[in-house]
C-alpha cells in the first residue's frame, strides 16, 4: 500500500527559491508595492499584472492583512487600525514571527512557511482547460466572513483601498482587506417554481482542488488555494430553494 497523498488534479506548484522568498517579504513588507512575482509569474506558470492582491499573514503575535488592488499595499498594521493587527514585520529581523504568509490574487497564491524559511507559488496547471469535466474537475467556492450587521459593529474605512473593521461573533474585532456589506437574503424566482435563496454579504473566495485515491477510488478536496475576497451577491454556487433547503442542480438554474 502506497503512502503517498494522491495529486490534486489540475494544480500545479512551484517550490520557490530563497531570492524568490526575499523578494516576495520586501515588496509586501518594506517597498509596499505589488508582489511582482505574482505579476511576473515563474517556472510555466503565468502572471498577471493587472489583478488585484491580497495579503494574510499569520504571525505568532497576531494577523496582518491587506490589499493591494493597483501599485500600493494598504496594510493592517498602518493607522488607523495598527492597534487591531499584528506589528510590521521587518524580513531583516523578524521572520522568526512568521507562521503563515498567504500571498495570493485570483490566478495564483503564494505560500510561505513558517520563519519564512521555505515557500511555494500554486496556480491551475498550464494544461487545464477553462471548463473540465468530471468529479475531479477544480472548483470555485465562496465563504461569508462574519461579522455582526449594523455600522456600529462592521463598516469601511475611507481611503482608495478597501480596507474594513468589523466585530465577529466572538467579541474580537477584525481588519479585512475588503469593503464590507452586511449580510442579507431574499428569495429570487428559480425555474420549476422554484425560490433560491440569494444571499449578499462579503465573502473570501477559494478554488478548491479535488484528488482520488488510487485503491479505494474515494474523491474528496485534496488542495484550496485563496483567490481573493469581495462584496455583493454570492459569486458562486451551490444554491438552495428556500422553502425546502434542497440544492438547486447547475442544470435546473
Amino acid at each position: 500500500m502506497s503512502h503517498e497523498l494522491p495529486q490534486p488534479a489540475g494544480l500545479t506548484v512551484r517550490a520557490l527559491t530563497g531570492a524568490q522568498i526575499d523578494e516576495v517579504l520586501h515588496d509586501v513588507f518594506v517597498r509596499g508595492t505589488r508582489c511582482r512575482l505574482l505579476d511576473t509569474g515563474t517556472d510555466g506558470l503565468p502572471g498577471e499584472p493587472a489583478a488585484p492582491q491580497w495579503l494574510l499573514a499569520e504571525l505568532g503575535d497576531g494577523r496582518l492583512t491587506g490589499a493591494c488592488p493597483r501599485e500600493r499595499w494598504r496594510r493592517s498594521d498602518e493607522e488607523p487600525t495598527r492597534h487591531l493587527s499584528a506589528p510590521a514585520l521587518d524580513p531583516g529581523t523578524d521572520r522568526w514571527r512568521v507562521l503563515e504568509v498567504l500571498v495570493f490574487a485570483p490566478h495564483a497564491q503564494i505560500r510561505l512557511g513558517e520563519g519564512a524559511e521555505s515557500g511555494w507559488i500554486s496556480a491551475d496547471a498550464p494544461d487545464v482547460p477553462d471548463v473540465p469535466e468530471g468529479p475531479l474537475r477544480p472548483r470555485d467556492r465562496s465563504f461569508l466572513l462574519q461579522g455582526w450587521n449594523g455600522p456600529e459593529h462592521s463598516r469601511t474605512l475611507p481611503g482608495p483601498v478597501p480596507l474594513s473593521v468589523t466585530a465577529e461573533p466572538s467579541g474580537s474585532q477584525a481588519v479585512l482587506p475588503v469593503r464590507w456589506l452586511d449580510f442579507s437574503g431574499r428569495a429570487r424566482p428559480a425555474p420549476r417554481r422554484r425560490n433560491a435563496l440569494e444571499s449578499s454579504g462579503t465573502w473570501l473566495t477559494v478554488r478548491e482542488y479535488w484528488a482520488s485515491d488510487p485503491v479505494t477510488g474515494a474523491v474528496g478536496v485534496a488542495f484550496h488555494r485563496l483567490t481573493g475576497l469581495r462584496t455583493g451577491t454570492k459569486p458562486t454556487g451551490p444554491e438552495f430553494d428556500a422553502g425546502t433547503g434542497d440544492q438547486i442542480q447547475e442544470a435546473d438554474r
